[in-house]
């Protein structure tokens, strides 16, 4: 078999790298209407860091690590094979879209609920889609939830959702 004739493996072999690209386009595009969206943000006197710190962070990260993405499958193209076949599968697919179903819903929770009462169930929920052990799920949500409301609510003053808790 000649490599110009294509069949179904090397096809779905193929395929990863499109995925990468795509979804590597898409974070950085997200990331950079972040950046765009907190300009617009107020600043506080005595240069401390205003609102705009952490979303800014973020949209950063989201364009840097989307572009890197990016540069990895425009170079991994010509690969004859992803490095995890399975990854480019059905499953993975609908785990993507379960990882920005739970973002939406965290948004849509989280002021009637509070940041506690979303954030613990949809962590767990998240990780225990994504592969994780039920206990490790568990230890990890709660560790995890403890330390943002620590850092963010009781060292940095912001604001988190009380909602039922408030």
């Amino acid at each position: 078999m000649r490599d110009s004739e294509p069949t179904a493996a090397r096809t779905a072999d193929d395929a990863w790298w499109r995925q990468d690209l795509l979804g590597g386009a898409l974070a950085a595009a997200l990331g950079a209407a972040v950046l765009l969206y907190v300009q617009g943000f107020p600043e506080l006197p005595d240069g401390q860091p205003g609102p705009a710190l952490f979303p800014g962070i973020i949209g950063a990260l989201l364009v840097v690590f989307g572009l890197t993405l990016v540069v990895r499958a425009l170079r991994a193209r010509r690969a004859a094979a992803p490095e995890d076949a399975a990854a480019t599968g059905t499953g993975a697919r609908l785990r993507a879209l379960a990882v920005l179903g739970l973002v939406v819903a965290y948004l849509l929770l989280a002021e009637t609920l509070g940041f506690v009462l979303t954030m613990g169930p949809l962590l767990f929920l998240l990780m225990w889609l994504l592969g994780a052990r039920v206990w490790v799920a568990a230890a990890a949500t709660a560790v995890t939830t403890g330390v943002i409301v620590l850092i963010f609510r009781e060292i940095l003053f912001v604001p988190l959702p009380t909602g039922l808790l408030g």
